[in-house]
């Protein structure tokens, strides 16, 4: 709408201009020519009126008729009105004292018929809608009225002129409005169909099909949302799967120890007579199934507070002396199963962190490198620094982990050796949480290892920063 009026306000514009513009033309001519023919008008010198007014007709292509004061005409270009009295409103207008006036008339039309003199001027300018402008003008001298000048002059050039541009640009708006219609549908279906799509992302995600994925198109900002949307539906989708799936662990790590229980109490309970001996060994492995169920719950609970978010004690500790502290601890469960347990840090490092985690990390890793190496094997622990991170290194000459097991290890409730595992009292949480200590601590965790060979973790931890003294 608002570009229609914007164009019909051009053409309408334009036409002013035009007409506007030739009016002052035409109308400067014939001031022109009455100023000229002022002096000849008044010594009636009709030859040199007539030579003029016909150079002038010749010129400008139009036609001048000269009258004197009481509308006679005394020199027409066209020899038709010479001596015939010719008065129209712009005559008059300038009679009564205008100092010019003008008109335009349709030399085609019948309505010029009830003016014969009108029609016998406009006559050669006939045709078809021939538009014509008249223009008079008075001839002064000393101050007084002796004569008007009616300059007669072809206008429907501009009529045709204008409709020409008004084709044009009409034509020019047609082809806009049906680009921009064009446009403007392309653009709705750019931004409509992504939206569309992940309207229905989100509708299919509300129902709980967490697999709903968008289609990435180009690289806007649409394209991004739908990025964003499909992450999010990944990680929703993950998160979901690891729920599942750790509800099925948790369920089967609590019931086979639950199970154990029931069979020895049952097998007791219907035990007549009772032998002693071995109510002695059931409610001993019960008393251990017991400890195992403690420690799943345990575990289970210190991994739901890292999910919710859990708070460190931070504060600067040595990790040399931490790790020393650890390897003092285990060695007698070193000396028990036979292996040589060796301990090099001899580097004061210090790390901001919390003591009782960090030594749990140290802990289970130093422990599970003990319990998984054979009589005879070793254990070594080591720290150095590499840039600003302390590095501490367990190797083992152990059994080792499989090359398709290594990247699950610190899957929670994953295990390499499922029977090897619960014979060890291991819950398949232990590395999981692990992890997650040293990830809260902005350090990393990685394990090397090749079957038969024994195995290698490598944690690191970033490097206090020291205090500028003052």
């Amino acid at each position: 709408m608002a570009f229609s009026v914007i164009g019909f306000s051009v053409i309408q514009l334009m036409g002013e201009y035009l007409f506007t513009q030739r009016t002052r033309d035409d109308q400067r001519i014939a001031d022109n020519l009455a100023e000229a023919f002022s002096g000849y008008l008044v010594a009636f010198d009709a030859q040199s009126i007539y030579d003029a007014a016909l150079e002038a007709a010749r010129a400008q292509q139009g036609r001048v008729l000269v009258l004197d004061a009481l509308c006679v005409v005394q020199v027409d270009t066209a020899s038709e009105m010479n001596g015939q009295r010719f008065i129209t409103a712009e005559i008059d207008g300038v009679l009564k004292g205008s100092d010019g006036d003008y008109g335009f008339y349709d030399a085609g039309s019948a309505g010029n018929a009830g003016n014969y003199w009108l029609r016998a001027a406009l006559n050669g300018f006939s045709g078809v809608n021939a538009m014509t402008g008249l223009y008079a003008s008075p001839i002064k001298s000393g101050g007084s009225l002796v004569g008007v000048v009616v300059y007669i002059s072809q206008v429907q050039e501009i009529y045709e002129s204008l409709r020409d541009i008004q084709i044009k640009i009409l034509s020019w708006m047609a082809i806009v409005a049906l680009a921009v219609l064009l446009v403007n549908a392309l653009v709705l279906r750019t931004i409509t169909r992504p939206i569309g799509e992940l309207n229905e992302g989100i509708s299919r995600m509300s129902k709980g099909d967490l697999s709903a994925r968008v289609r990435v198109r180009g690289n806007n900002e649409f394209a991004g949302l739908a990025r964003a949307f499909n992450s999010m539906s990944e990680r929703l989708e993950q998160l979901d799967k690891s729920r599942s799936q750790f509800v099925s662990n948790a369920s089967h790590e609590l019931k086979t120890p639950l199970s154990t229980m029931k069979i020895l109490t049952e097998t007791m309970v219907y035990q007549d007579p009772l032998d002693p001996a071995m109510a002695k060994e059931f409610l001993t492995d019960i008393n251990k199934e017991i400890d195992r169920l403690n420690r799943i719950v345990s575990d289970l609970l210190t991994l739901v507070n890292i999910d919710s978010g859990m708070k460190l004690n931070l504060t600067d500790l040595d990790i040399g002396a931490l790790l020393q502290e650890q390897v003092k601890r285990l060695s007698p469960l070193a000396r028990e199963n036979g292996v040589e347990l060796e301990c090099q840090a001899k580097e004061s490092l210090e790390v901001r962190g919390d003591a009782l985690k960090l030594q749990q990390v140290v802990y289970n890793i130093i422990d599970n490198a003990i319990k998984y190496t054979p009589r005879g094997g070793e254990v070594r622990c080591a720290l150095s620094r590499a840039g600003k991170r302390a590095v501490i290194r367990v190797t083992d000459t152990g059994v080792g982990i499989p090359e398709e097991d290594l990247p699950h290890i610190f899957d929670r409730f994953y295990r390499v050796d499922k029977a090897r595992s619960r014979e060890t009292g291991g819950t398949g949480l232990g590395l999981s949480i692990v992890k997650q200590f040293v990830l809260l601590h902005g350090g990393t965790i990685d394990a090397r290892s090749a079957p038969g060979k024994g195995s290698t973790f490598i944690i690191e931890l970033p490097l206090a920063e020291k205090k500028k003294e003052g």
